[in-house]
Parts: C-alpha cells; structure tokens; sequence
C-alpha cells in the first residue's frame, strides 16, 4: 500500500512504534492479532477516497467479484498485520502455529529436499508476507529470504524509528535475510548447504528492479515481472516452487506449498516459461483473494 510521507504520518510512527509497539508485544498472539486487524478497519472507515479508489480498481481487476468493500477492507486489514507481524512473531510457538496456520505441500517440500541441491521459494507480496519464513523456520527449516530493506525515501522519524526498530525485530525471525542489491554469494552457499531461499517472484512493488525481468499480461495488464528465481533454479538445479498465503479454511491462515515448477531441459526461455507459471497460479489467488494483494494501488484502472 502505497502511504505518503507527511509531518502526521511521523506522529503516528512515534504511537505506533513506542507505546502501541509495546502493547502488542504484551499481548497473546490472538488478541494481538485482533488489535492489527481492528487498526486496518479504523484506517478503512477512515479513508473514504482512498476506498473509493481502491473499490474501483478491484472492479476493474477482478470483474465477477461479489463484494469489492469487504476485500477493500481485507485489504487494509492485511496492510497492518503484513507490516507489524513482526512484533508478533517473537511470542509465536509451535501451539500458535497449530491454532492459527494450516499448512499444506510440505511433501513437495521434502521430496525436493531429498535433492540435497537446496529449495527455492518463490512468493508473492500476498497475505502477510513473513509468515512462511518464520513459520517454516519454527518447524526446523533452515530459511533464508531474499529482500530489499531500505530507508530511502523515508523522513528523519522514518529512518531513525520505525526502520531502525523494523530490522531489530526482522533480525530475531528464524531465518537469515540477503539483501537483492548486494553480493550474491550466500545464496549459492545455502543451496549448496541444501537450505531453503525465500524470494519474491512479482517485484519490489517500487520503480526499482533487481535482476531480469520481462514482461508478462497479468492481471489484464503488461506488467515487467522479475525472472531471477527461475534463473538461479536453472542455473544451479535447485527446485523452485511456488509458496503462497491464503486465507485458511478452517485456521486462520493457510499456507500452501505447490509441486516443482520446471520446463522442458532443451527448450528455449526456460526462465520465462517458468515464470509464466508461477504468474499463472498467483493470478488464479489474486483473484479468488484479492484484498490480500500488496500491490492494488499500484494497478492503473
């Protein structure tokens, strides 16, 4: 969600990340998880126009949807617990992952593991995005994700308080974080190690691209989209498959874990190929789920 830096926006980072932070970090998961949701319907009913325009676009990418106010409302909803569940995962244990997650593929997982060549997981900015990582991580997995922190951009508040706090709670996740922009080297070293790499196969959701990409219809538009997973499986033959967070059908949250995305070894593009299923199954959830996109706001309509 795209959120515009303003002289209010750095009051509301000094609430959020010094005595609401510490409230949520006193809570039990479940009800810490209520607050994050009640804050993204405080920020829906509060944000007529943007609502409006959001509704609009959602119309406009997913034309059969029956309710587009309720997944606008997701869609906030997502935005707090996406960005703030990091406060959270540090008094997550084993019994909150039974109560609140479902996970499905872990076979797909183990079987590509069996390899001894590492795993690549490819995700979407979709649901709360590090909930795979620390879940996976929990279950004895070792994990790391591919990723873009940055401050830029961000106001002196921005970069000195909710950044700096935002990497001390992001470093006690089970999982060691690479950052895209800079040498390459330890990916290579943990596949090798047969660990697993998290990475995201839509973007950064900013202007800015990291690696290859190439352009792909999506959603009913052209959209540039990043085929480096697919070319660190070819390169290295580490087996890359799709990781996505849905709503649960009985917990809250399901994450499923598909089969081998591959293409045939003498075909030409084998990257683009590969992408273009991955991109085909994201684009089946976006529009089953489409409050739990990061992106809505970026799409023109």
């Amino acid at each position: 969600m795209k959120v515009l830096e303003t002289p209010t926006r750095d009051v509301l980072r000094l609430f959020m990340w010094y005595p609401l932070r510490w409230l949520i970090c006193s809570l039990p998961v479940a009800k810490a998880i209520t607050l994050l949701r009640f804050m993204g319907d405080m920020h829906y009913y509060s944000s007529r126009k943007k609502c409006s325009d959001l509704k609009k676009k959602i119309n406009k990418l997913v034309p059969r949807i029956k309710d587009a106010s309720f997944a606008v409302q997701t869609y906030f909803r997502n935005h707090y617990l996406d960005q703030l569940f990091i406060l959270i995962f540090p008094n997550m244990k084993m019994g909150d992952i039974n109560k609140f997650v479902e996970i499905e593929g872990l076979d797909n997982l183990e079987k590509c593991r069996e390899q001894q060549n590492g795993v690549i997981l490819v995700h979407g900015h979709f649901g709360p995005a590090h909930l795979p990582l620390v879940v996976l991580g929990l279950l004895g997995y070792p994990m790391n994700q591919i990723g873009n922190p940055t401050d830029a951009g961000l106001s002196w508040i921005g970069k000195n308080v909710a950044y700096r706090l935002r990497m001390r709670y992001e470093s006690m996740m089970p999982a060691k974080i690479i950052k895209v922009n800079e040498f390459l080297r330890p990916i290579f070293r943990a596949l090798k190690k047969n660990e697993l790499i998290m990475t995201a196969g839509d973007g950064s959701g900013t202007d800015d691209e990291f690696g290859q990409h190439h352009e792909y219809f999506f959603l009913g538009q052209i959209r540039r989209m990043p085929i480096g997973p697919a070319i660190l499986s070819v390169k290295t033959g580490s087996a890359l498959l799709p990781l996505f967070v849905l709503p649960g059908q009985k917990k809250m949250y399901r994450i499923i874990i598909g089969e081998q995305l591959t293409a045939p070894p003498g075909a030409e593009n084998r990257e683009i190929m590969i992408t273009q299923k991955f991109l085909n199954k994201y684009e089946n959830f976006v529009l089953r789920y489409p409050g739990y996109m990061h992106f809505l706001d970026r799409f023109s309509v």
